[in-house]
């Protein structure tokens, strides 16, 4: 699975109502401008007011699950690429997250972070690193 031409990538909302230094610390080295929020209701009310190259969704929250949170976020825009973030043991364990790989939501993809990674270190060598930013 690819994320398409990364390049492009440069606004993304980042979504975890958990700590995921990890994932926002690759986003910024590839120079994304990165958008933090902690639930998927802030995902959805942030995406009607402004226009985002990607969502990357790790974890939603308790009131609006990882699902709903997806498919809200494509009805919001279609064109917004969709990255969930998570552990392969949960991929092979998780009857969403396998139902997420089986049948994906056009748009989305199911990533662990460790292909995340691997999907953006291309441009970590890049003049893009200038432009780091993170925004709450």
């Amino acid at each position: 699975m690819s994320l398409g031409d990364l390049s492009k990538l440069d606004k993304i909302m980042l979504v975890s109502s958990e700590a995921c230094d990890e994932v926002e610390k690759c986003l910024l080295s590839a120079g994304c401008w990165v958008v933090k929020l902690n639930s998927g209701e802030g995902a959805i009310s942030r995406a009607q007011r402004e226009n985002f190259d990607a969502a990357v969704l790790v974890s939603t929250g308790e009131a609006m699950d990882l699902a709903e949170t997806v498919l809200n976020l494509r009805d919001v825009n279609g064109s917004m690429q969709i990255v969930v973030v998570t552990e392969r043991d949960i991929i092979k364990n998780d009857i969403l997250a396998k139902a997420l790989v089986a049948h994906p939501v056009p748009g989305t993809q199911v990533l662990t972070v460790a292909q995340l990674e691997s999907q953006f270190m291309p441009l970590r060598t890049s003049e893009r690193q200038d432009k780091r930013r993170i925004t709450r």
